[in-house]
């Protein structure tokens, strides 16, 4: 009886088991650090850009770079500085699309793709999210 009993858990933890791990989301996108500032990078192909979607709200920037087309644009080097010059964050942003966590405040931002370099300025609100797009 004790072996049936036996039986029966392992047979039971297995099925649980396996049903967690079933249903545990996995992400395509890996989540990188300059620092302490949070980024993501992608957006190649629906099911990265899908990820995109529902991780952006984990955010407050949100770049998109593109040719003047409207193609989706890769390979992207990023510099940002905040307001005293420092770099917070340097990423290359393999698709399209790039989220990063900031503090609140004035940033300088540079990008450069295809050999061309673009320069401006962000204001990142202390609550909410900025968005901007990138084109070549």
């Amino acid at each position: 009886m004790k072996n049936l009993f036996l039986l029966l858990f392992l047979f039971l933890s297995g099925l649980v088991s396996s049903h967690s791990i079933a249903q545990t989301p996995t992400s395509v996108l890996s989540e990188k650090y300059f620092g302490n500032i949070s980024y993501v990078s992608g957006g190649i192909g629906d099911e990265e850009r899908d990820e995109i979607r529902v991780r952006e709200r984990d955010f407050n920037l949100k770049l998109l770079f593109s040719e003047r087309d409207g193609s989706y644009l890769g390979d992207v080097d990023v510099v940002m500085v905040n307001a005293k010059g420092v770099t917070v964050l340097e990423a290359k942003s393999v698709g399209p699309f790039l989220l990063v966590q900031l503090p609140g405040g004035s940033y300088g931002i540079k990008v450069s793709a295809n050999g061309q370099v673009q320069q401006g300025r962000l204001s990142i609100p202390a609550k909410g999210k900025h968005e901007g797009v990138f084109r070549w």
